[in-house]
């Protein structure tokens, strides 16, 4: 497997698929998807074939302490593909590059059934579970760099 930079267009596929299938398409493109400080990781299996993404967005939130903190959004991999260290790829690579970039904070609306994923990554919530219409329950959750 090979993780790297990708362009958001490629993103929309995995975004539809796994996170969103029932939104128009319209919504696979995120508000900041081509802002010059986001950038968008992939992992590619030895097919060249993308089967995970996430993309970071400069943003911050007033419920967490940083200078400089990016927002993850967009977390997925190919449910055929799963139990493999996709989403760790993702997350390792981004950290590499927010150290770069001087981030101080990394954080995301992590769905109910994810939060252990990002647990174990480093993360931790703040604040109670909220709801986002038609995708479901999810918590905040932020990891100092």
């Amino acid at each position: 497997m090979e993780t790297r930079f990708i362009e958001a267009n490629q993103t929309h596929d995995l975004r539809h698929r796994v996170l969103i299938p029932d939104h128009p398409v319209e919504a696979l493109v995120y508000p900041g998807d081509d802002d010059a400080t986001t950038f968008h990781v992939g992992v590619f299996d030895n097919e060249e074939r993308l089967v995970a993404i996430g993309s970071f967005y400069e943003e911050a939130d007033s419920q967490f302490d940083g200078k400089k903190q990016y927002r993850l959004r967009g977390m997925a991999s190919d449910p055929g593909a799963r139990l493999r260290g996709l989403g760790k790829a993702v997350i390792v690579f981004a950290e590499e590059e927010l150290a770069r970039r001087e981030a101080d904070l990394l954080w995301c609306n992590a769905r109910v059934i994810a939060t252990g994923f990002y647990e174990k990554m480093g993360f931790h919530s703040v604040g109670s579970e909220f709801v986002i219409p038609k995708i479901g329950g999810h918590y905040k959750m932020g990891k100092i760099l």
